[in-house]
């Protein structure tokens, strides 16, 4: 009986280290994101989705993905591409050659004054990346911008230990203090 009370115990503590670790990881993200006042330059990873601009819509939106170089870039200055988009939501891959396939979840919202704010999520390879911006559909203001990934988990770790550690010991006080009733 013993054997499968440690057993328990030890499985617990394994499930609660790992929800803990895959939480505190995600929240890490929303601790160390970068936010965008006027007139700062973000991350050169930060991604955009765009629209080639082509004189007949096509029946279904070819979208590209942009990272903020090919967007800011002067010499030789980036083709024409329409920001705003026409879905509320929508998914698409990039396709690379000999490599990992970046998958793009967006979302797009309007607001005021014709504006569109935007919402993209890019799994690649080991990292997923969030941004958000607001778009008139030719310029782009960042707003944040996050990164997850095996760093995240890293810094999760240590904190995740300590909590098991410390819950362990007040699950076992509380077992310890309830003592099960013997039947006569």
């Amino acid at each position: 009986m013993r054997f499968l009370i440690r057993a328990g115990t030890l499985l617990l503590q394994l499930s609660v280290f790992f929800a803990l670790v895959a939480l505190l990881s995600y929240a890490t993200t929303y601790f160390t994101a970068e936010r965008y006042s006027e007139g700062l330059t973000p991350s050169r990873l930060f991604p955009l989705v765009a629209l080639p601009q082509t004189a007949t819509p096509p029946v279904a939106p070819e979208y590209e993905l942009l990272r903020w170089q090919q967007y800011s870039r002067k010499d030789p200055p980036p083709p024409p591409r329409n920001f705003r988009l026409p879905v509320t939501q929508g998914v698409f891959t990039v396709s690379v050659t000999g490599g990992f396939e970046p998958h793009v979840r967006f979302s797009a919202a309007d607001i005021a004054d014709g504006r569109q704010r935007v919402e993209v999520k890019v799994t690649d390879d080991d990292y997923v990346i969030y941004s958000g911006y607001v778009t008139d559909g030719t310029t782009v203001k960042p707003e944040y911008f996050r990164i997850w990934g095996p760093s995240s988990t890293l810094f999760a770790a240590f904190p995740a230990a300590a909590l098991t550690f410390v819950m362990s010991r007040l699950f076992t006080r509380w077992r310890k203090r309830v003592k099960p009733v013997q039947p006569d």
